[in-house]
């Protein structure tokens, strides 16, 4: 037998609202899928409320397959979305903060180059500050989200764009991703396909050994320009016209060359009012 010791740190003030829902809503899911609880604890020590949870499997083959069917249970989702933001995750931070309409779509991208656009109002509004939100996109292990952007829907049909180059350069927005080895591109935001939430994601850029992973992405026109900066204090302005556009699945040209081991850590929009 193999036993299963899991931990949850729960908010300040959110302990009993967090059992009442894991009685309500998720041990029915875990009978269902034949997860066996056999026992838990709690403790109020400390700045949060933990939660100590002790599971019983057969074997790993046993738990592997009772979870890749919990995880696909709409039951499943519901519960881990009603306590969202009532357990605290110490590795989490916030790497972007934007103001959005209903009407207009999130992309995400991350590290490995991987993104993700919805639409913004598949995000629930919550009531608190204090939430922890949902997921917006499925991260692989070391993964992580580094930009945050906005972009206005459009009532174009994307299956049309290959055939038609007139709706190809019907908006000049891009999304701009750079290296932390100073290669980079530009892609037409029509390229990224509005998905749903909490999806593996697309190939924004490919972060091959040339490329390293990706330093930053941002949604840029032709008439912007940014600046790039590294970890060894060099710094580079250039105009976005002239980075090549390519398409999502592509490594990009050199942007700036870089010395040894210097990487590019930020990749920043000179605004129109400090030109």
């Amino acid at each position: 037998m193999i036993y299963n010791i899991r931990t949850y740190n729960c908010v300040p003030r959110m302990l009993n609202k967090y059992l009442e829902i894991f009685e309500n809503y998720a041990m029915p899911v875990n009978n269902k899928h034949g997860f066996k609880l056999i026992g838990y604890f709690i403790s109020d020590i400390g700045p949060q409320n933990q939660i100590v949870h002790i599971w019983e499997y057969k074997d790993l083959n046993e738990f592997n397959a009772m979870k890749k069917k919990r995880a696909a249970d709409p039951a499943w989702s519901d519960f881990r979305d009603r306590t969202a933001g009532m357990v605290a995750d110490q590795e989490d931070k916030i790497i972007g903060v934007k103001i959005c309409k209903d009407d207009q779509d999130i992309l995400l991208s991350t590290q490995f180059g991987k993104c993700i656009r919805f639409k913004s109002k598949k995000l629930r509004l919550f009531k608190g500050r204090s939430s922890k939100g949902i997921k917006g996109i499925q991260l692989k292990d070391k993964d992580k989200v580094i930009s945050l952007s906005i972009l206005d829907n459009t009532q174009i049909n994307v299956k049309n764009l290959a055939k038609d180059k007139k709706i190809k350069n019907a908006d000049d927005r891009y999304i701009l991703s750079v290296t932390e080895n100073g290669y980079g591109k530009r892609t037409s935001y029509l390229d990224y396909r509005v998905t749903n939430r909490g999806g593996k994601g697309i190939i924004g850029i490919i972060n091959s050994p040339r490329n390293g992973n990706i330093a930053s992405s941002l949604v840029v026109n032709d008439t912007d320009e940014i600046i790039l900066s590294t970890d060894k204090g060099s710094i580079m302005r250039c105009a976005v016209k002239e980075i090549r556009i390519a398409g999502r699945n592509t490594q990009g040209v050199r942007i700036k060359k870089l010395s040894g081991v210097e990487k590019v850590v930020s990749v920043i929009k000179i605004e129109d009012n400090i030109k």
